[in-house]
């Protein structure tokens, strides 16, 4: 009963780690698999060049070699501490920054209440209107009721409405941002609107 092993057990045979019953079932499955044999040499060659290559275990360093670190660093510190100190600039003194800060402020405080007096943003109904037309052959002119509560806009240049038209609503503007109106040819239908 030759079945092949799980990989758990293939890779531990691959790398020597087998005993027993176990070795002895996986090496009867193998020896019918040369290309298992093969990476199972493939694999110890591998390990010898690394065995050669790497040392099997390092010495640490004698406490001599730290007890020196330790004594340079320390002279280092020493002579380090004993350089002269540079003085600082005057601009770098521990009250100049709050005394800048606080100068800024009252100059910010003085800057808006000069700004409290002055006179507020023009009133938006006594802008001239901007009208854009997108033909530069059209005309268009404005006129405003004297209570401001009617508007009308003169379009010169653009084909007369025909008599037949009629409006059953107005144009209004709906709350989804699109506008809704209605033209009917007098008889009910609909009429059609061109450009």
């Amino acid at each position: 009963m030759n079945t092949k092993p799980d990989d758990v057990t293939l890779a531990l045979w691959l790398e020597d780690e087998l005993d027993g019953d176990e070795f002895a079932r996986v090496e009867a499955w193998a020896s019918t698999q040369p290309d298992q044999l093969a990476a199972r040499e493939e694999t110890r060659h591998w390990r010898k060049q690394a065995a050669c290559l790497l040392p099997r275990e390092e010495e640490p360093p004698y406490a001599d070699f730290f007890n020196s670190r330790i004594r340079s660093a320390i002279a280092s510190n020493q002579t380090a501490a004993a350089a002269p100190r540079e003085k600082r600039a005057w601009w770098r003194a521990a009250w100049f920054m709050p005394a800048t800060a606080a100068a800024g402020m009252a100059l910010a405080f003085w800057g808006g209440t000069r700004t409290a007096g002055s006179p507020g943003p023009m009133a938006v109904a006594s802008a001239s209107p901007v009208i854009y037309t997108p033909d530069s052959e059209v005309q268009a002119k404005y006129y405003a009721g004297n209570n401001g509560s009617s508007t009308v806009i003169v379009l010169d240049g653009v084909s007369a409405i025909p008599d037949t038209l009629e409006f059953l609503d107005t144009a209004s503007i709906s709350s989804d941002g699109g506008t809704s109106s209605t033209a009917s040819n007098g008889d009910g239908t609909p009429a059609a609107v061109t450009q």
